[in-house]
């Protein structure tokens, strides 16, 4: 919890201060308590430090900052801190009441340890890029991604905080020509005041996903100026030669979000998710997503997955659980009641299983029984490290050898479809840049996919 709140103003609408959060980008940030609700919200004071030529140009910076800050209050996400309300003062918003997260920032993280664990670093950078891939949807870019915006719950989501005062994408508020960022962790396009789009803040989650890695920041410098020209020209060493525990594959996913053309990186957060979380499920198949249980941790664009529960917006793996998923609470002197019952139950079964059984262990796996199991899992792991490698022929071909010998295997089943639709994408990529680079393409006859020579459909 921060300072307590020596600012004599006690009050901001229906929100009383309890202490001083810090100091946000447009004002104070106190922690507030809503007397209505008794919610903790973060209250981020609105103080516009520049001066207007006229009343007009101040009426129309107020008004583009409400339609903003409806934009973003529409936002609901898990992986982005909720803006709750605007609250005004001479019909002017003079404050944002936001979500609170109750833990700690990125910033802070990296200051007590760094570089973090591969596994966390990948499970917080998957966090940014489903939090973005909802916020571009959404036309949202936010154009200040960095660790002190990254918050980090009691759990060890990551929120993008922040979001109460980024930009619609066709906004003019910040126009081109004029500076908006942190020199450490700004686009080359936001150096060179150019137009601004969701690519940006691609690239600053790569310049934060570097530094969890490496524990270094890719462009840091002695001032300001060699800091915004390192972002400009400086090429970043892989990620992989500065930390040798970072995974290859990794490493290229962070050297696609860093190229320097907007053009060259992935064509969207969604897209560069899929990526890491393609190779995280082939290398660190372990690793678990902090998610809410039964929450899908797969993001896809238009898609409807059952698995992602009661939502209000089951496309961007919005969490918000519908009203009618309320749970009632039992009393609880009936709980104990029952529990007490249940446990004399369960402890009488017990002391007659042990008696009438024989102590020793009935199934005992033999030592052929582990090797298959071993051979198995070696067997997978290879197949997907091929797929996570690029090799998407060998992958096929191993998930394939691998299904033949065990029909019923569902993992080998998904990967070898997996390997496949990218036998298939890369297939038609090579299609498409060779056409590109032929003046007269021969005519011919149309290829039959992958699938199709699987399933024997010709094509149409």
């Amino acid at each position: 919890m921060g300072e307590l709140a020596s600012d004599t103003r006690r009050q901001f609408g229906e929100y009383e201060v309890e202490s001083v959060l810090g100091k946000g980008a447009m004002g104070m940030v106190y922690l507030a308590r809503d007397k209505r609700i008794g919610r903790r919200v973060a209250l981020k004071t609105v103080q516009v430090q520049q001066q207007f030529e006229d009343e007009s140009e101040a009426a129309e910076f107020y008004q583009r900052l409400q339609r903003e800050a409806e934009v973003c209050g529409a936002m609901q996400h898990p992986n982005i801190v909720t803006l709750y309300e605007p609250g005004y003062e001479n019909n002017v918003i003079s404050f944002l009441a936001t979500e609170w997260v109750d833990g700690e920032s990125l910033r802070d993280r990296l200051k007590r340890s760094k570089p973090l664990p591969v596994g966390e670093a990948v499970r917080i950078s998957e966090d940014i890029l489903r939090g973005l891939a909802y916020a571009h949807a959404k036309g949202v870019v936010h154009r200040d991604i960095k660790p002190a915006n990254i918050l980090l719950s009691a759990n060890g989501q990551a929120k993008i905080a922040d979001f109460g005062i980024a930009r619609p994408v066709d906004s003019t508020l910040t126009a081109v020509g004029s500076m908006l960022g942190t020199p450490n962790y700004m686009s080359p396009e936001q150096v060179k005041c150019a137009a601004i789009t969701e690519r940006s803040d691609l690239f600053s989650a790569g310049v934060v996903m570097y530094e969890m890695l490496t524990g270094v920041k890719p462009f840091s410098a002695a001032d300001v100026s060699s800091i915004l020209r390192n972002v400009v020209e400086r090429e970043t060493k892989p990620a992989n030669e500065v930390n040798p525990e970072v995974p290859e594959a990794i490493a290229r996913i962070v050297d696609q979000l860093l190229q320097k053309a907007p053009e060259a990186r992935y064509g969207s957060a969604a897209d560069a998710l899929a990526e890491l979380q393609r190779v995280r499920k082939a290398l660190l198949p372990d690793l678990i997503p902090p998610q809410a249980e039964g929450v899908h941790e797969t993001v896809a664009i238009g898609s409807t997955s059952k698995r992602l529960g009661a939502t209000t917006d089951k496309r961007f793996d919005d969490v918000t659980p519908a009203l009618g998923n309320r749970t009632r609470i039992v009393p609880p002197i009936i709980s104990f009641s029952v529990i007490g019952i249940l446990a004399a139950g369960l402890f009488g079964a017990i002391a007659v299983i042990h008696l009438e059984s024989n102590p020793a262990p009935r199934a005992v796996m033999t030592q052929q029984q582990h090797a298959e199991f071993a051979a198995k899992k070696k067997a997978l792991t290879n197949a997907r490290a091929l797929l996570a490698a690029g090799q998407y022929d060998a992958s096929f071909a191993a998930f394939d050898q691998f299904v033949k010998q065990y029909p019923d295997s569902v993992a080998g089943i998904e990967g070898r479809a997996d390997a496949a639709r990218a036998i298939d994408q890369h297939n038609a990529q090579t299609t498409v840049t060779a056409t590109a680079a032929s003046a007269k393409p021969a005519p011919s006859k149309k290829k039959p996919t992958l699938w199709q020579r699987i399933f024997h459909r010709p094509p149409k």
